[in-house]
């Protein structure tokens, strides 16, 4: 197996892992806590701290790549690195303590349908998440470096011992801690997120200790990160905005729908975000040879080997969804009433996992041409559009509205991103891309008609949930794969072949 082939298979299942282990940690506190008014204040207060550990994670690892490409081409990446470290260690310590300061006054104002204990467990969460981001900051950077460096499942690794953590804290200590277990477990795991790179590095080599900080490096630098990280931001407003309607729809609703929403984001995050991921080094080495028919090679690339993997995956989750949800959430503290309620949110949040994996392979390329300003505008324009649904919707739908809303407006979003970028760089090739989103869409067609004619059948000779899902799953793989197949999809041979694949884009075929 080519190398090349290795660290892709390697980070597909690094980033599988983490996903997977996500979905424990919600499995665990839904088992432990269910949804309750309890469960509400923690998902709905976690909202804003979480807004800003996406901004420093996320958005320090789209900014830093190209960032460290150009440094690294004069011989100063390291130097370029401590930087970056020692800057952000300041900006983060700032962050983290004003946080923490203004939680007890913010989240009450945010949120003041919360009483009692409900807003007790709302600020201190707030509290804990925001004592985090200081260490959040720093293994930003450095997860930034890796991938850099195309040690994508070292980074991947990385936050998967924080999820680990907070799993950990729920099921060994939420008898006496309660919720609080859960963000005290998270903090714990930034810690030994940190330690852990530490160590790898050993601290005489993790930066350069005696070399001054450079501010104008440091301001040159935020300077692109900035919009780039409130770009990533975005997406958390406008969960901030929906976590402020879902606490108004009473007990359970925002819990249900966070769970909902998690759920949906697996395969965008395991498919849309990891074929992002791994073609944003090709369109960082693009952009610095000044390739352009590489970059565009590899804008399509990604947007065609996204779909490929999204859209059976997303079919079929349609048809399986309230099974899936049984399986995965429906055990201790959490009721068959809330599995219900939850599936049925999960089909309106489908449209956003296809529009926003769209979205995340367009934005690599306005963060290698460092346009990140081009995507807060449409992320602006995407908040207004968010209040403006969420208030229409959620009074004719409900808990509903609020999951369709987000879907449109992931839409609206990857829309304009998507029309912007093609005329930035005058264009690529569409008709490639849509050829094979049409042969795509005919090989998941055929494979969800055929699971529909099979759903009564395996339901009927199925001792259990599980056995049901293997079954269909298995079914729906293998004939969604066949008439891929059989329609000549140049996706899936370079797929196969991923070593041709990135012979074929350098040379710009």
């Amino acid at each position: 197996m080519s190398k090349l082939k290795f660290v892709t298979l390697l980070f597909f299942v690094s980033t599988f892992v983490l996903k997977f282990s996500s979905m424990l940690r919600d499995v665990a506190i839904t088992n432990y806590f269910g949804s309750t008014r309890i469960t509400d204040a923690y998902t709905v207060s976690m909202v804003i701290p979480n807004a800003i550990v996406l901004f420093m994670l996320t958005g320090m690892k789209e900014a830093f790549l190209p960032s460290y490409y150009k440094y690294d081409a004069k011989g100063k990446g390291f130097s370029h690195l401590t930087n970056v470290v020692k800057g952000t260690t300041v900006i983060a310590t700032l962050i983290a303590l004003i946080g923490m300061m203004l939680s007890p006054f913010i989240v009450p104002l945010i949120y003041n349908d919360f009483q009692g204990e409900a807003k007790d467990v709302a600020i201190w969460t707030s509290v804990i998440y925001f004592a985090s981001i200081l260490l959040v900051g720093v293994n930003a950077v450095f997860e930034g470096y890796f991938d850099a460096q195309r040690k994508f499942s070292f980074s991947v690794f990385s936050q998967t011992i924080v999820v680990f953590c907070t799993i950990g804290g729920a099921i060994f200590f939420h008898a006496q801690l309660g919720i609080y277990s859960v963000p005290l477990g998270y903090l714990v795991g930034t810690l030994i997120s940190f330690l852990i790179k530490l160590v790898y590095f050993k601290p005489a080599n993790f930066i350069d200790w005696k070399q001054k900080s450079d501010w104008s490096e440091i301001k040159a630098f935020y300077y692109i990160f900035v919009p780039v990280g409130l770009t990533i931001a975005v997406g958390q407003v406008n969960l901030l905005v929906n976590s402020i309607f879902s606490a108004q729809l009473g007990d359970g609703a925002a819990t249900n729908l966070n769970l909902a929403f998690r759920l949906i984001n697996i395969p965008q995050a395991v498919f849309g975000v990891t074929i992002a991921t791994i073609i944003f080094p090709m369109l960082a080495r693009a952009k610095s040879q000044d390739d352009k028919v590489l970059f565009k090679r590899g804008i399509e690339k990604g947007l065609s080997l996204m779909f490929l993997f999204l859209a059976p995956t997303l079919a079929g989750m349609l048809i399986l969804m309230p099974e899936v949800v049984k399986v995965v959430y429906e055990r201790g503290k959490f009721t068959a009433e809330a599995t219900a309620a939850t599936s049925h949110y999960a089909i309106f949040y489908v449209g956003s996992a296809l529009f926003y994996s769209i979205q995340a392979v367009i934005a690599k390329g306005f963060y290698t041409l460092e346009k990140g300003h081009y995507m807060l505008r449409v992320g602006i324009v995407s908040i207004i559009c968010n209040v403006i649904l969420n208030a229409i919707l959620v009074n004719t739908l409900g808990a509903s509205g609020l999951a369709l809303s987000f879907s449109l407006v992931a839409l609206i979003y990857s829309a304009i991103t998507f029309t912007t970028l093609y005329k930035l760089i005058n264009g690529f090739s569409l008709s490639y891309v849509g050829m094979e989103y049409g042969k795509v869409l005919i090989a998941t067609c055929a494979m969800f008609g055929l699971l529909m004619l099979m759903k009564g059948t395996v339901e009927t000779y199925s001792p259990n949930e599980y056995v049901y899902l293997m079954v269909m799953i298995i079914i729906g793989a293998i004939s969604y794969f066949i008439v891929l197949f059989l329609t000549r999809s140049r996706s899936m041979k370079e797929l196969m072949n991923i070593k041709q694949l990135k012979r074929e884009a350098s040379e710009g075929r």
